[in-house]
């Protein structure tokens, strides 16, 4: 039984604060960061193929009207001051940059697999590659003009064919020039790359290879983004909330618990914020008094 793809649905979400000391920025993402292999696995789908005039965007949003090439989205991002301390920024972009991925990687095509048969030729097993059914025939000699149609089976009594009941396929050709071309191998040559990868047919004949008959060409492969250098899109994140700070460390940027960490250095022992603001509230009396 097979099931529907899931609709292709990405909402901001605004988490919920880790109860822990430190955590990375990832944990204020308002979406979810997807792979190409995670998208497919999440919509049954693949994303869109990796255009090179965007940036890599790993990150969508549906909830945005991208109705109009106008319409603008804005977010908050984790960015740098001059000083070079991370503070939270807006980002603007327009709303169709924002409502879909821009993943890296290829599309991948099913691969075009062939059944196997117990059709028969001169009492001799016979190869599946050759069979096909008559519709991929018929669209073929649309494809090509050609001028006919012909089961190979039916043109000689020398090498006797036996298709099986339940054998759809027959050894089709379709007449192009006056030259009979096996409909099997023509969609050997056209799924090679894979179901659907794209191409098309030369029917220039110019080709030495072709003997005058159509070939399949495809198309140049196209950019992947694997070694885009380019910066990625920033993910959308929720405001710092007020017991949170950003500290740099050896592995890089990450959040604080203002709240944890003062727990923490007082069941350590160590001299908190609390302290040095009893202190400095001594200090003033003292002072007061000695005036």
């Amino acid at each position: 039984m097979s099931t529907s793809p899931s609709p292709i649905v990405s909402l901001p979400v605004t988490p919920a604060q880790p109860n822990l000391l430190a955590y990375g920025v990832q944990e204020l993402a308002l979406f979810v960061s997807y792979t190409r292999d995670s998208y497919q696995t999440a919509f049954g789908v693949q994303a869109p193929a990796w255009d090179p005039t965007r940036l890599t965007k790993t990150w969508f949003d549906t909830s945005v009207d991208a109705s109009k090439a106008t319409n603008v989205a804005v977010y908050n991002i984790v960015g740098t001051l001059p000083s070079g301390n991370y503070s939270i920024e807006q980002m603007i972009i327009t709303a169709q940059e924002a409502s879909t991925v821009n993943l890296p990687g290829a599309i991948t095509y099913p691969a075009y697999v062939v059944a196997s048969t117990d059709a028969t030729r001169n009492g001799d097993p016979l190869n599946p590659n050759y069979l096909s059914f008559e519709s991929d025939a018929e669209a073929l000699l649309t494809l090509f003009g050609g001028t006919a149609i012909i089961d190979e089976a039916t043109t000689t009594a020398v090498f006797p064919t036996v298709y099986p009941a339940d054998e759809p396929r027959r050894l089709w050709d379709v007449i192009y020039k006056g030259m009979p071309l096996n409909v099997g191998l023509l969609l050997l040559m056209e799924y090679a790359g894979g179901i659907g990868a794209p191409g098309s047919w030369d029917m220039s004949g110019s080709t030495p290879a072709s003997g005058g008959a159509p070939i399949w060409v495809p198309a140049p492969a196209a950019p992947t983004g694997l070694n885009d250098t380019r910066t990625p899109r920033a993910m959308p994140v929720r405001a710092l909330l007020p017991n949170e700070e950003f500290q740099m460390g050896l592995m890089g940027v990450s959040i604080i618990r203002t709240d944890l960490q003062q727990q923490a250095d007082q069941q350590a022992g160590q001299f908190t914020p609390d302290d040095r603001a009893t202190l400095q509230q001594i200090y003033q009396i003292v002072n007061n008094l000695l005036g």
